[in-house]
């Protein structure tokens, strides 16, 4: 049985470790037509990696005249980052209101919240563009910060996760007269951070992926973002060893945010399956 068992293992870990190099082709190849000239990205004799590597296809696209990467990654990452301090606050504070706070209506409310996530973000589009007109803030990267602040997903993740959570803690914080608030931030919050990390992974990929708010609200150049600098070498270029570069660039921040949360990421999303 205990032979059997080795080789069930074994079995098991060749078909995964096989699937997870099916699924990194398609990167592995970006990664190396990134480094290619143009012809050498579809020649006949394929190489993983080129005779002579093509570092300045990189200094290409993040100095280039009309939209260098370095300036598009900082509209990027201060929309990414304002957006997911702004959605991990709003989140936990709802989250911890709808989980833990006994109110009239509470139910109603968190129905009507998951109502809204079958509402698709293309429907709300033309809406949010009336508003964002009117209130001076159209071409300004703020309409896409401000309502990613109010996330729903994130809401029912927190939620849950504050709803496992002992009551005992809010009741003998009570006793000693703490409020809401002082439970919720120095007790309550701080026992929540494996589903924070989650969360905020969570909205960093989503602002630094959003696209469709982007090229409705942002139609300058000096505004865009890495997802329109992908979309500008994709439509003015036809050298695809660029696109790759653009598109290489674009990945990075979202690679090294996982690599440093990942533990915390499984965590959360164990305990929230065995508890919620």
């Amino acid at each position: 049985m205990k032979r059997k068992s080795i080789w069930i293992r074994a079995v098991n870990t060749l078909w995964v470790t096989a699937i997870g190099i099916l699924f990194l082709m398609p990167l592995l190849w970006m990664l190396s037509s990134s480094l290619k000239t143009g012809p050498e990205v579809f020649a006949a004799n394929f190489r993983w990696i080129p005779d002579k590597v093509q570092w300045i296809n990189y200094a290409q696209v993040w100095t280039h005249e009309r939209v260098p990467f370095w300036r598009l990654y900082g509209n990027s990452l201060f929309i990414a980052v304002v957006s997911t301090v702004g959605e991990l606050i709003v989140a936990s504070m709802a989250g911890y209101s709808l989980g833990k706070i006994e109110f009239k209506g509470r139910n109603l409310v968190f129905i009507v919240m998951l109502v809204t996530m079958m509402i698709p973000a293309q429907a709300t589009i033309v809406p949010r563009f009336v508003i964002f007109k009117s209130m001076g803030l159209y071409n300004n990267i703020w309409a896409l910060i401000f309502p990613a602040w109010f996330n729903v997903t994130s809401i029912f993740l927190l939620r849950t996760f504050y709803m496992s959570l002992p009551g005992d803690l809010m009741e003998a914080a009570k006793i000693d007269g703490a409020s809401y608030f002082q439970i919720w931030l120095r007790i309550m919050m701080p026992l929540t951070k494996p589903a924070m990390v989650t969360a905020a992974v969570l909205a960093f990929i989503n602002s630094w992926n959003e696209y469709l708010s982007a090229l409705v609200f942002l139609p300058t150049a000096e505004n865009y973002t890495v997802s329109q600098g992908i979309q500008y070498w994709m439509s003015m270029s036809d050298d695809h060893n660029l696109m790759m570069t653009a598109a290489a660039s674009a990945i990075l921040p979202v690679i090294v945010l996982f690599l440093f949360t990942q533990r915390y990421f499984v965590e959360s999303i164990a305990t929230t399956g065995v508890k919620g």
